[in-house]
Order: structure tokens, then C-alpha cells, then sequence
């Protein structure tokens, strides 16, 4: 029996090679939405602890304009933290919607792999049933193997 080759196989493993590629940039954009959240968390807690000095009410007015100021610098970064965190989210969601079209693209090929599997050895097996009988017209007529 003649071993099994795929003749698409190449091309079922560039895709796969290509999934698990996107896979990879999906985690790489997932730890950087994780650090502008952490960034951003970061941000408002210092905005917080600012806004509470100004609310005590014992700053001088240079002090209390140098808070605003910084706080109002905080904000920028906060806004800019969230610019990038969308950013990054729909990078992520662009990068999923090719990754379900390249899963499609293997299923399909895995799909034509089996089918191609089936008729291969449905072909395997009507040869080894011509051989048989071959073998047992022989026999039967009496002609040696």
C-alpha cells in the first residue's frame, strides 16, 4: 500500500504557520492594552492624590497653580493613554477578523485533506480487491502465482 500525501499539504502548513503568526500578534497587542490600562490606572490614581491636595485648601497660589497645571498634564497623558488603548483594541479586533478567515481557510483545506484521505483509500481498497481476484482467477484456473 503507497503512503498517503496530501498534495495541498504545503499550503495547509503556510497557512497554519500564518494562524499561529496572527495568534502571536493578538497576545503582543493584548499585553499592550494591558499596559496602557495599567498606565491609565496609574495616571488617575496620581490625578486623584493631586486633586486631593488642591482640596485641602493649605497650597500657596503658586502651588496651586503649578497642581492645576499638572493635573491638567495628567489629563493630556490620560487622553492619550486612551487614544492608544483604542488604538490597540482595534488593531486586536482587526487582527481577530483575519484569524477567523485564515481558521476558515484551514478548515476548508482540513475539509479537503479528509475527503481526499476518503477517496484514496476507497482506490486503495478496489486495487487490493482487483489484485484478489486476480490472485483467485488464477488460482482457480490453475496458473501459478
Amino acid at each position: 500500500m503507497a503512503k498517503y500525501k496530501f498534495r495541498f499539504q504545503s499550503i495547509l502548513s503556510v497557512k497554519e504557520i500564518m494562524e499561529k503568526k496572527i495568534q502571536e500578534e493578538i497576545s503582543v497587542i493584548n499585553m499592550e492594552i494591558e499596559n496602557w490600562k495599567k498606565k491609565l490606572l496609574v495616571l488617575s490614581e496620581e490625578k486623584a492624590k493631586v486633586i486631593n491636595k488642591i482640596s485641602e485648601g493649605s497650597a500657596k497660589v503658586s502651588e496651586y497653580q503649578s497642581m492645576k497645571m499638572y493635573v491638567s498634564h495628567i489629563e493630556n497623558k490620560i487622553d492619550q493613554a486612551n487614544k492608544e488603548t483604542a488604538n490597540c483594541i482595534k488593531r486586536r479586533e482587526l487582527k481577530q477578523k483575519e484569524l477567523i478567515e485564515k481558521k476558515k481557510e484551514i478548515k476548508s483545506f482540513e475539509t479537503l485533506k479528509e475527503n481526499d484521505y476518503q477517496n484514496y483509500l476507497t482506490e486503495e481498497r478496489k486495487n487490493e480487491l482487483k489484485m484478489l481476484n486476480e490472485v483467485a482467477l488464477r488460482n482457480f484456473n490453475g496458473e501459478p502465482s
